[in-house]
This record gives C-alpha cells, structure tokens and sequence, in this order.
C-alpha cells in the first residue's frame, strides 16, 4: 500500500490500516536509528559515526514528518469510535523534534553532540597536579574521578575535582545550550505547546503533574530533611572546622558523588552502627573470583526465577558489558533494537556491590522491553516515563535486602539486629531517599528554563537556588554565570528527562509493597513480624505474574491502568516509601532530636560559662575583694541552676546508649551528670562558701620572718610568693627553713582543717547524687578507666627506679651539707631541705647537689633581662608556636583584652599561673606575674600550650572543650617545655652564650630536668591517693594528718622535720586541696610529656633511637611543621574522643607508659646507678658517659598545671 493510495481513505478501518504500515516502516527506522546511536555511544569520538547518526535521525525524522503531515496532523480524533485509534493519533499528534525543519533539526542534533561530546570526552588534571597532560595523565569521569569523590576523605582534594569537573565539563557547553533551548521550544510549538518543558510533561498524560510532583515531595520532605540533617551532623564530625556548623546546607562535593544524587560511598564513615553487619558484598564478590558475566548471569537468574523469560540476549557478545579501550558513553543503560529481537545493555561495569544492583536495574528494563514487544512501536514504552526506572529499582530493593545476598550467597553472619536493620536502611536511604529532591529539581530547572521564567542571564544562579532550596547542598566555591553547572550531569547534555526517576522513586517502593504483599513476605497489618524493608520476593511466580501483567501493557493504556494492575491504586502516592522507611525515619527524628538538644544546650551553656569564668577571674585578679568574691558565688548558683534545670527537662533519664552518634554520646556521658549542681542550692552555696573560705585562708596567709616571731604581719609578713618561696628556694640555713616550713602550715592549712571536713561531706554527697560512690570515684571516671589505679600504680613502678637512684644521690649530697642535722640512718630525707615548700620540685638546690661542679651554669635569666622585657618573653613564646604551625596566641597576653602578665600594684591577685578559656571561643588569657627570668620564660611557654589547646578544640561542643584526660592539659605545656629548655634552643633564639656541651654539661642539664620531672612523680600520686582515701572513708578523720606523712614517706621518701600531730592540717598548705583542684593530671602529665616529645622528636627527625648523635634530651621540635601537625590532630579532638585516640594521633600508641621517661633519662640514670654503688672506703669508678649534644638546664620550680573547669569550675589552668 502506498501513502498516496491510503491518503483518500478515512474510514476506521482504513486509519487502522495506515496505523499498521506506519509502525511496519517507523519500526524499521527504530532500528536503524538505534544501532546509529549505539554506534556513537560505545565509539564517541568517532566522528565518521557521528555523520552517520545524523543522517539516519533525519531521514526518521523526516518520514514521521511525512506522515504526521498526511495523515495525523489534520485527523480528527473524535470521528473515531475504537479506543485504540483514538489513542494512537493522539500520540502521534506530537512528533517532537521531528516537526522541525532540516536545518533546525540538523543544528538541534549537532549541539546535542557537541554537548556530548563534551560531556563524554571531559578530562581532568590530578589534584595536586594542575598542569598535566590530560591525554596521558587526565582524570575521566568513570571510573577515575567517580572512584576518587566516593573514596577520598581530603577536603581539599575532592573540592578539586569537582571544580574541575565542572569546568572541563559543563561551562564548555553553553553556547551549545542556547541552541539547544532555542530548537526544542521551536519543535514543541510546533507540536501546539508553549515551551518544551509543556511538551515533555505531556508524556505523563496529566494536566496536574507539576502539582503531584509537589505533592509527593511533600510527602517524603520530613524523612529527606532527617536523612540530611543526620548526615550533615556526621559530616561536621568528619571535617571539623572546614564545614560551617551554623549553616545548614552540606558542601556539595563532600556526599561521595559528583552531584550529591546519591550518598551511599558515605555509608562506610557515617553508617549509624559501627560494629553492625556490613551490608557491602564488594569484598565477599572479589574473594569468589566474581567476573562481569557471572552478576549478568545471576541477574537473568532472579527474573526467571519469578517465571519471567530470560534476558541473556541483553548481554551476549553484542553488548558491551565491560569498558573497551576505545572512548564510550560509561553511563548504564538498557536498549531495545524496535524489532522484538534485539536487546542489549551497555555498561562499564565494575565487580562490586553497587554495579551488581545496577546490573539487575538495568535488566529491569530489559524485562520491560521483553515484555511489551508484541505491541505495537508506538506503545513500547514505560506506562509513563518513570514506569520504566521504577521496575528495575524495585528489583533492586529485593536484591539489595540482606536475606536476599544472603540467599545467593554473597552475605554471611548477619545477625539481623536492630542496628543491622537500621544500618540496612540506612545504606538504602543514602541511595533512594537521598536522590529524591535531585530528581526533582533538574527539570524543575529546565522547565523553568523552556519557559523563559528564568532569563539567561540567572541559569546557573537559580541552578544553585533549586539546589539550595531542595537538595540543601550548597557550592564548594563561588559559581557566577561564567558557568554552566547543569551541563555537568550527564543528562543535561544528553537531552534526557529526569524528572522520571523522580518519579520512579515514588514507584518502586508501591511496586515493591504490592508484590511483597502478593508474594506473602509482607503484612501490612502485622509489620513488625515481616517488615516490608526486610521483603524479598525471590522465586516467587505469584509476584513475577502480577509483574508481568502490568508490564505487558507498555504505553497503551494510560499509565494509572498499569499501576491499577500492578498495585490496585490508581494515583501516585509516597505512602509505600514513608512506610518502608518508617523505623529508619522513626530512628533518625530521635537522634536528631537530641542533637539539637544538645546544640540549644551548648549554645546556652558557653554564656552561663563564660559569666561564671568571667567572676572567677575577677576574684583571681583582685583576691581580697569581697564583693567580687559574692558575685562569684552568685554565678556558681546561677550555672547550677541553669545546669540542673536543663539536666531536669532534657538530660534526665537519658541513656548516652540509645544514641549512635559517638559525639552525641559522649556529650550526654557528660550532660548527664551534672556534677557538684546536683546538690540542693543551701548545700551549693555552702560548699562554694567552704570553697572560699578555704581558698581565702591559703591566698591570704602571711608568716613571720625567721628570729622575728613576733612581727606585725601586716606589715613585715611574709607571703608564700615571692617571699616565702625566695627563703625555701635559696636558704641554706636549717633552722630558718625549718621556721618558714612550719609555720606556713600553721597559717595556711592547719586553720581550715574543719572547714575540709564539710568540704568532703558535701562533695560525697554530690559524687552519691550522681550515682557514685564517693568523689573520688568520680574524678576518676574523668579517665575512662576501670583499672586507672591499677595502671597509675603501673606507671609509678615503671619510674620508680629513676627516682630511688635520684633521691639516694640528693641525700648523700645533704648529709653533707647539713651534717649534724640528718640523720644518716634513716632512708628519708627532711621535707623542709629540698627547696621547695612540698619537696615537689628539688631545682633550686640544683648548685649545691649538681654531680659536676665544673658544668656550665644554664641559666639565661642575665640574658633575658638584658634582652627581653615581659611582653617580649611571650611574643617569643607565640612565634614558637605559630613556627610548628600552629594558631596565633597573641589575644592570650594582650593587657587590652584583659590578660595580666605583670603582678598589679594596688590589689592582691592570685600570682598562680594559669591559662584561662572564657568558653566563647575567642576570649582566651593567661594570668601570670612574671618575672624575667629564666624559670618564667619557660612557664610563659607552658602556659601559651594551655592556650594552642583551647584554640584548637574550640569548635567542639563546650562539653567537649577540655582534654582528652586530666592529664593531657598539663603535659601540652611541659611538651613544650622540653624544647624551649634544650641548650641548643636557647643558644638558637641568643639567650645562652660558651657552652661547651661536655659531657659533665650533659649529665648536669639531665640532672637538673630530673630534679624538677622525675622529683615531681611521687608527690603527683600521693596528693590524690591520699584524697582517694578520704573520700571512700578508708582513713578515719582522726587519722587524716598520719595518712598523709606516711604517703610522704612511703612515695617521695621524705618525713615531716618535726612532729607533726592531728592539730594540723598539712595536705591543706598545697594549693590544690583548698583549690579542689585534682593533682593526679599532674603525674599523668608528667609521663605523658615525654611519650609525646619522643615521638614528636622522630617526627621532627630531631631524635632517632638508634643514632646515639641525636639524643632524646637534646631535641628541640622548634619550627617543624610535621611536629605541630601531629599535635593539631590530636589536640583538636578534645574530649571527643577516648584519650587513647588523640594519644594515637600524636604518638602513635594507645596506652600511657612511662618507657619514654626512662629513656630520656637513661644517661643520669646509669651515672647516678654507679655513683650510687660507690662505698665510704671505695673511690668512685665513674666513667663518663657519651651523651651527644647538651640538653638545656632550667626549668620552672614546680610542674605547671591546669585546673580546667568543666562547667561546674574555673576554666583555667594553674601552676602545680
């Protein structure tokens, strides 16, 4: 029949006739067409082809053209009875881009290549790497840059790539979209429509589509935005400060996809149970020696399986299952051929999981395909265009559910808890409720675009609206006009509508409910027995029936008939997918509850801080100022009051537990218990009173000089600092040490021995409130230890012999000195004899006990005092810090800002150095009365690491904002420390001149630093031993004073120089029982610092065990980045984590051992060993010892300290 003959005739009959010989001709132009295609697609640069292709897309086109114009264009649809016809006509009423002329066609066709060509061609140079030569260096999209967004976790790397994908990629092409939008609008008017975005909506047979596209993303907006918002707050953790946690849109190139579309690459690093099953069958696929035809074969397997015909033609030799050498379009997709025969995918698969699910996706359509071939052309199409994408998905959600892996045998052990069905859902969520507003807001843009409501002059800015608005993802950088990000996915460029796998989404999941129900694997009356998550319908032909029957239908009929079949719905609703994702959703709104708890708390919490900071201060700054001293107890009241209330309405009854989220919970290991608060406001008062009181008597207390017993203290008292400190430091007269010794406990402790006693009675009470058993026991739970005393015992024993071997030499060296005083027989040496109040320190009898009279004196105090004034000591202390990288401190020592650095003249202040953190994340000060000298120097040093560590963890969560344990605060400085005391780093900033760094010099700047560590151990354990005691009630009140003499000579080997009764109060003359301030972080301290210097010291290439020219003691880390890296890391952490993580980011170990102490004592060591051994009538047989390069001698009289409030107290830190 020709066209002229069929031309005349109108009758029914007759259209049927001209409908049968149109899809006999248009078929085999299909065919032809589609191979044309084909061959572009898997040989893109080939230009030949591309020729080709066009010529035969015109010729199709012009014969659809042909026979619109002769036979449909005009015809009359309503003059025919037979539904089939009627239905036909009124399809092909709209040709598309056929009703263009060839010249608008053939530019329409070569744009849209040139975009592809673009798209599919795209190379990109390596991060790091910006000037390579793209063809043999250059970064494709699959599998190269696709592999390296899903892996990377380097922000700046994958903030590369996807700068540089978008600009090798989408801003190339337009120009060409200019065309593009210019040519479709032209062919949709043509057709009778507005703007192609009328045209393309017209596919889905409803005049109401923009309207149900809303509605449904209405529906599934609350389960999306606690998706994102879980994600982002895991994101936060992951990235830090890099991510703006006041802003709520996630940076774009950070969800392990190069368009955000899908964030299942995260799942790894986000995944809400960590030690749940894994749901990723990559490795199990690699370790059975998977290859690509086994996941096809496997794939054709599950269809049959349900009674399906097989689909082993879609990947036979004309397929193309694997990436060739020659350049293709890698996107997956499924073909149909137009002839019922031919069916074949393309697809650069990869043996994992993800490709695995693709597989069965894209054999979904295959199936389609397979199973509307009897119909006519024009009716082998999905029922509407999401139809399509949604049949392989819901195969996909059955093969992806653990029972079905586990099935086929690619998962073992799972346990199928809650949290592997959490995490189950998880994984699925990232993939299909993640895509969700992306497949919504791409045609939302074009349709915006065809339209002409958005000129173009504003494309790339409402892209990014849309995406904002939607997605709630922003641009890692500033996207101006002068770029086209659209054109950087794929099908934008391909001429490919999206909006159908918005659609399918929704689909899939009410496909998925319907044949769970038919196959009986869910109820929906009964889901928590056969959760519709947990369906598979495997093997079962009820299900592959109901399939089939829908599917049969292709496009002729519209597509609520198909759904009819398939669901016995007629409408497209969210319903199925909200219910399939209920427990996860259900999971989410409370994590994220409570995440926002806690971000209302730490939001809150920094301002009651800080007004409680800020009233500690002005008592630290003017001690006798009563009034200030009020105001501070009014804001301990206040901040409990605040504490306790919010502990009352949001953290009581919590159970950390419940929550997966490691920084959520280890907030609320913390929020939970409030702490001294907990007490009824008349006992808090009271304790802060007692506090005082206590604290009032220590800072206050004056002493009578030595043979002056009767003077006016107000007037010629002496106080602990300077005056009393000076005495101990530098006297050498027994009896006026002895003088100043006792009577500093009689004025300090021994008058607030009663006052302790309520202090101790309070603070159990607090401990018993908070579910401990006495305050001891609550202090330790600060270390995250069941077995810290056990291991502080361990830690001692592992030191022990460094000191025994110090203090048998001191003594020796004292015995002569005061001959007639000491006694020799006794293993014990006087405490007032040490030059140090507490014995803590033995520094300043350095001159009288050092083993080399001839050593060269490392003292630089002439020096600094000829060079430095105060405010310079600090400058140099910050440039110290900022040369290893690390932040500026400067805000920490400027007066202006409210530091104090020199002692005041018209008030009393408490002269203990501390660092402080006014927990508003800027306000940071150190309140020092520094003198210049060399001791100082090295506390300025000491107190600015207290400082780097407030400013590297400030954007953590206030709860948050401390050490990783007690200890840790204090050994940042002493770190520090150890540097800045070195020769060689005193000699490099010009403070120390001749030394001759001989081996007596080595053994003497030992000497001297173990006079100040190794001295300080023993008096660290027993403070808190001794407290630990009276807390639990092992040590009768009665026997306080006993207890604490005989821990003195049972750990430092020293006894009280008179007799000392239960009248006294001695624990009461160290500041930090008064204080309340824990001292065990001082000895922990004092171990860690040297397990962090030695591996900081091999990180600096400063230190190298086996090389005997780079001893530990000399090292000196100034200036290597590599060093202040390594502290950033494990600084920044916080309390985040366990201690034993940031003590692995700066060391490398996991456990706190006193080896490193040992080790950089080890030349003294063995010195004093030998020198130890030699008898009265034995010379001595030393040998000198080879210990490479001097270490520096000084250090400060005490091991500085920190105090840190967390919340309940000061945030400040002191010295020891």
């Amino acid at each position: 029949m020709t066209l002229s003959s069929i031309k005349a005739q109108t009758t029914q009959d007759d259209m049927i006739n001209i409908l049968a010989e149109y899809d006999k001709n248009t078929s085999a132009l299909c065919n032809q067409n589609t191979k044309a295609n084909w061959d572009v697609q898997t040989d893109v640069l080939n230009e030949a082809l591309v020729e080709k292709q066009n010529a035969i897309i015109l010729e199709y086109s012009n014969v659809r053209k042909e026979w619109f114009d002769r036979y449909f264009k005009d015809a009359n649809i309503d003059s025919y009875t037979d539904p089939d016809v009627k239905r036909k006509l009124k399809i092909l009423k709209d040709i598309g881009t056929a009703a263009l002329s060839d010249a608008d066609l053939t530019n329409l066709n070569s744009a849209r290549n040139r975009m592809s060509t673009a798209y599919n061609s795209a190379r990109i140079c390596p991060f790091g790497k910006p000037n390579c030569d793209t063809s043999s260096e250059g970064l494709t999209l699959d599998p190269d840059i696709e592999l390296l967004l899903s892996s990377s976790e380097n922000f700046d790397e994958m903030k590369w790539t996807w700068e540089q994908w978008h600009e090798k990629s989408g801003k190339l092409m337009r120009d060409d979209y200019k065309i593009y939008i210019e040519m479709m609008n032209k062919a949709a008017i043509a057709n009778g429509h507005d703007n192609a975005g009328e045209m393309w909506r017209e596919r889905y047979e409803d005049d109401q589509l923009i309207e149900k596209v809303d509605k449904l993303w209405d529906e599934v907006k609350p389960l999306y935005n606690e998706l994102h918002t879980y994600v982002r707050n895991q994101l936060r953790h992951l990235y830090g400060d890099k991510i703006d946690k006041k802003n709520e849109l996630i940076p774009a190139h950070l969800l392990g996809n190069m368009w955000a579309q899908n964030w299942v690459h995260l799942y790894d690093r986000i995944k809400p149970f960590k030690n749940a099953s894994l749901v990723d069958v990559t490795r199990t696929m690699e370790e059975k020696n998977f290859n690509v035809r086994k996941m096809f074969e496997m794939s054709d397997d599950f269809y049959m399986s349900m009674g399906l015909p097989s689909s082993a033609m879609s990947y036979s030799d004309k397929a193309v299952i694997e990436k060739p050498e020659q350049t293709i379009a890698c996107h997956a997709s499924a073909w149909d051929f137009c002839d019922g025969e031919d069916f074949r995918i393309k697809m650069c698969t990869k043996i994992n999981m993800e490709d695995f699910v693709v597989v069965h996706h894209e054999m979904g359509h295959i199936m389609y395909f397979l199973l509307y071939k009897d119909q006519p052309l024009i009716y082998k199409t999905g029922a509407n265009p999401g139809f399509h994408e949604a049949v392989g998905d819901t195969i996909a959600l059955s093969v992806s559910t653990p029972q079905h892996l586990e099935t086929v045998g690619l998962l073992e052990n799972y346990a199928d808890s809650e949290g592997d069905n959490i995490n189950a859902l998880f994984h699925m969520a990232l993939q299909r409720v993640a895509f969700l507003p992306f497949g919504l807001l791409i045609d939302k843009w074009r349709w915006d675009v065809f339209s002409g409501d958005v000129p173009e002059s504003q494309w790339n800015k409402h892209w990014w609206d849309l995406r904002e608005r939607y997605q709630m993802v922003q641009a890692p950088s500033t996207r101006g006009e002068e770029f086209f990000d659209p054109g950087a996915k794929y099908h934008i460029p391909a001429d490919s509508q999206y909006i159908a796998y918005f659609v399918a989404h929704i689909l899939e999941f009410s496909f998925y409910r319907s044949l769970c129900i038919e196959a009986k694997q869910y109820d929906p009356l009964n889901p928590s027995v056969k959760p519709l998550h947990k369906c598979d319908f495997y093997q079962n032909k009820e299900a592959g029936k109901k399939l089939q029957d829908g599917l049969s239908l292709g496009f002729s009929k519209h597509w609520s008939e198909a759904l009819q079949e398939l669901t016995g719905e007629s409408d497209m609703s969210a319903s199925a997918l909200m219910e399939y994702f209920a427990p996860l959703q259900d999971f989410l709104k409370k994590q994220n509850d409570m995440s926002q708890i806690l971000e209302d708390y730490d939001e809150k919490i920094q301002v009651q801080c800080n007004e409680l900071v800020k009233a500690h201060w002005e008592v630290a700054t003017d001690s006798e100022n009563t009034t200030k001293q009020e105001a501070v107890s009014e804001a301990v009241v206040a901040y409990a009051n605040f504490t306790l209330d919010f502990f009352e309405s949001s953290f009581k009854g919590v159970n950390p537990d419940d929550y997966t989220d490691e920084v959520v919970k280890r907030q609320l290991k913390y929020a939970t218990q409030v702490g001294r608060s907990i007490l009824p406001t008349d006992d808090l008062e009271n304790l802060t009173r007692i506090s005082n009181g206590m604290m009032t008597t220590y800072n206050t207390a004056k002493i009578c000089p030595h043979n002056q017993a009767d003077c006016d203290l107000a007037t010629e008292g002496l106080t602990l600092d300077p005056e009393i400190t000076f005495v101990m430091s530098n006297s050498t007269d027994y009896d006026e040490l002895l003088w100043v010794w006792t009577e500093w406990r009689n004025a300090s402790g021994k008058k607030m021995r009663s006052e302790y006693k309520k202090y101790v009675e309070l603070v159990n009470k607090a401990a018993v409130l908070n579910g401990k058993n006495d305050n001891g026991e609550m202090w330790r739970e600060s270390y995250e230890d069941e077995n810290f005393t056990d291991n502080v015992d361990k830690m001692w024993s592992e030191v022990e012999p460094l000191y025994n071997e110090l203090h048998t030499y001191v003594k020796r060296k004292l015995e002569k000195i005061y001959d007639k005083e000491m006694d020799k027989d006794s293993d014990l040496i006087p405490a007032h004899l040490l030059g140090n109040m507490w014995a803590q320190s033995w520094v300043n009898i350095y001159e009288r006990v050092k083993p080399f009279a001839s050593g060269s004196l490392i003292d630089v105090t002439e020096n600094l005092q000829t060079k430095f004034n105060v405010l310079q000591m600090f400058e140099e202390s910050n440039r110290f810090y900022m040369d290893l990288g690390l932040e500026n401190n400067d805000m920490s020592y400027n007066e202006t800002l409210g530091a104090v650095i020199e002692k005041p003249t018209d008030r009393v202040i408490t002269c203990h150095a501390s660092a402080w953190d006014f927990c508003d994340g800027n306000d940071f000060r150190i309140k020092m009365c520094t003198s210049i000298n060399q001791e100082d120097f090295v506390t300025v040093h000491h107190e600015m690491g207290h400082i780097q560590y407030y400013i590297l963890y400030k954007d953590q969560p206030s709860i948050l904002r401390t050490g990783a344990n007690p200890g840790f605060h204090e050994a940042v400085g002493d770190l520090i420390a150890l540097s800045v005391s070195t020769p060689g780093h005193l000699k490099k900033i010009g403070l120390l001149d001749d030394y001759k760094d001989s081996e007596e010099d080595n053994i003497n700047a030992l000497f001297k630093m173990a006079l100040e560590r190794v001295a300080f151990l023993p008096f660290g354990l027993l403070i808190d031993k001794w407290r630990w005691d009276v807390f639990k009630g092992d040590v009768a009140e009665s026997d306080w004073n006993k207890h604490w003499w005989d821990l003195r000579e049972k750990y430092q080997k020293v006894k009280a120089p008179n007799e000392r009764s239960e009248d006294d109060f001695d624990p009461g003359a160290k500041f930090h029982i008064p204080d309340d301030t824990q001292y065990i972080a001082y000895f922990i301290a004092h171990i860690l610092q040297f397990q962090m210097h030695r591996a900081l010291c091999i990180t600096a290439g400063q230190y190298d065990p086996n090389d005997p020219a780079k001893p530990l003691h000399k090292c000196d880390i100034d200036g290597s980045k590599e060093a202040g890296e390594k502290i950033r890391e494990g600084l920044k952490l916080g309390l985040s984590k366990h201690w034993s993580v940031a003590l692995e980011a700066m060391t490398g170990e996991k456990e706190i051992s006193g080896e490193a102490v040992m080790e950089y004592f080890k030349p003294l060591y063995d010195f004093l060993k030998s020198e130890n051994e030699i008898t009265e009538d034995k010379p001595s047989q030393l040998i000198p010892i080879v210990v490479g390069s001097v270490i520096g001698a000084v250090v400060i009289i005490g091991a500085l300290v920190y105090g840190i409030v967390r919340y309940q107290r000061n945030k400040q830190s002191k010295v020891l």
